[in-house]
């Protein structure tokens, strides 16, 4: 048994929001597979403009134009409904032109597993519907959400058997069925709605289970693969999509659950408390601002921030057990002031299944500074005509009586209470080297000014990002070793940190990487 060599499907902007979904979910459990999608240009559109792009080798094929605002209904009526599905079979006929094998998924499908069941010595797997004989007498005895092959014949004949097929293209399934050597995919796969028994609901339920620690869900204690669901479609299915969003939320898959609400929702959710923003509350409505496919909605029930439904984005401490416990992943923002590790240990023993996860940096300010940092120019060496300046707080003043000492052997001080201010900003972009003993390197080195650090910073490289000076009587002799040119490599490997890691834009996407993939 093996995984398929390629994915195929199909769809038009009326489903572009699962289609999303679809690679999302492939690129989670089959990372840089290829898949060929039949589509229409709008749909190829809207996924090119979505957040992030699935780590997949995605290959169109646009020939759906003429169908893209047609419903069912409409294509019976005018006689095209079987021209339609036809194209079930050239998603299959144009994958397996590239590949040696393909497996064809609906874009309702939501792949929760790794698809590895694939017996490569016959032609063909099927999924049966595992319904009642009632049911499959009119729709078919298997599947249409999925079909592998690995016989460039088939589609061909599958196309042929759609034209005389008594249920659309699913009942032709039959017909291949009788014509290859097939393997079926068991019933953790392919899980759909038809197969829950309106009178005994309770039966279907009583077969699923889950696994918090290593955040699964099964069926008939076999891991589930695939569910066809219909998250749009949400009043026809609700009580079966209910079903599995109870599991997916015990079981704490937290990437399944987000890929689940941005189907539903067509968009990435963050909430945010109804309080006054600044930090990473401002930094929300700049991520908005430059993705389409990011909404933020303000609400007065809770505390902290969250990835709908379930990701806490720990933007501050959060003493409220109540929402840490609701929570099925947990971000963890790397203060530059604090020990990361320290805190992730103290919420890690107090929730031990609780996936935590170190996140991104911010300024206080992050609006105003970026905004100075896009719309001004950097300056050079020469340019600059404060070699170092101190950033301190009354706080700090009052906790370390190093201040003063600092503060004879550095040209300028100021105070950070005036940061987020374009004097602020300003002064900094002027200086060469800045001495912040607070963690506020960031915005130091949105201008591409050289932080000067007392202590050593895990996550920048010593003498690439930050000079490291212990004593006030050192901080000549270092400076003195620094040429022009070894300033300027400095200064921009600072301004590169701070656009790869800082810029709004790059934020949002280190974040749902991060959720998705783990990177």
């Amino acid at each position: 048994m093996s995984k398929p060599s390629s994915f195929c499907t199909m769809c038009t902007h009326q489903h572009v929001s699962e289609l999303f979904g679809l690679l999302l979910s492939i690129s989670i459990y089959h990372p840089g597979s290829p898949i060929i999608i039949i589509s229409d240009s709008k749909t190829k559109y809207i996924v090119e403009q979505s957040t992030p792009q699935p780590n997949l080798h995605l290959k169109w094929i646009i020939v759906l134009n003429k169908y893209c605002h047609l419903d069912r209904a409409t294509m019976e009526h005018a006689g095209i409904l079987h021209d339609f599905q036809v194209f079930h079979a050239v998603a299959i006929h144009q994958a397996l032109i590239q590949y040696p094998d393909t497996l064809f998924l609906e874009s309702q499908m939501i792949v929760t597993g790794v698809i590895s069941s694939i017996d490569k010595s016959k032609d063909l797997g099927i999924s049966p519907q595992y319904t009642n004989k009632e049911s499959t007498d009119i729709t078919g005895l298997y599947n249409s959400g999925m079909l592998w092959t690995k016989n460039k014949n088939l589609p061909k004949h599958w196309a042929k058997f759609i034209q005389t097929s008594r249920y659309d293209h699913q009942s032709a399934i039959e017909d291949l069925a009788n014509q290859y050597s097939y393997f079926c995919f068991g019933e953790n796969y392919n899980i759909h709605a038809g197969r829950q028994n309106k009178d005994e609901p309770n039966k279907f339920i009583q077969y699923f289970g889950y696994n918090d620690r290593n955040r699964q869900i099964y069926y008939k204690n076999s891991q589930v693969k695939c569910i066809r669901m219909h998250l749009i479609d949400n009043k026809r299915f609700v009580e079966f999509n209910n079903l599995f969003c109870r599991h997916f939320q015990m079981a704490k898959m937290y990437k399944i659950i987000a890929i689940m609400f941005r189907i539903i929702h067509g968009k990435w959710i963050i909430r945010i408390p109804d309080e006054p923003n600044y930090r990473f509350r401002e930094l929300v409505y700049m991520i908005a601002k430059s993705n389409p496919d990011v909404c933020v909605l303000e609400n007065s029930k809770t505390s902290h921030c969250w990835l709908a439904p379930t990701i806490m984005l720990y933007d501050k401490s959060c003493t409220n057990n109540k929402e840490l416990k609701q929570a099925t992943c947990l971000f963890l923002y790397k203060d530059p002031g604090q020990d990361p590790g320290q805190v992730q240990d103290h919420l890690q023993s107090k929730f031990p299944l609780l996936s935590i996860f170190p996140w991104i940096f911010w300024s206080k300010h992050p609006e105003c500074l970026e905004d100075m940092v896009t719309n001004e120019d950097t300056l050079y060496y020469d340019e600059r005509p404060i070699e170092t300046i101190l950033l301190q707080t009354n706080l700090l003043q009052a906790k370390e009586n190093k201040t003063n000492e600092w503060a004879t052997v550095v040209q300028e001080c100021h105070c950070t209470n005036e940061s987020g201010s374009t004097t602020y900003f300003e002064t900094l972009g002027q200086t060469k080297f800045g001495l912040c003993v607070h963690g506020l390197e960031i915005d130091l080195m949105a201008f591409g000014t050289v932080p000067i650090l007392t202590s050593e910073c895990s996550y920048l490289k010593e003498d690439i990002h930050y000079i490291r000076v212990d004593r006030p009587v050192d901080l000549r002799d270092k400076l003195n070793s620094i040429d022009k040119t070894t300033w300027e490599t400095m200064s921009e490997a600072c301004f590169d940190w701070y656009q790869e890691n800082c810029m709004s834009d790059r934020v949002w996407d280190l974040t749902v990487r991060k959720l998705l993939y783990d990177v």
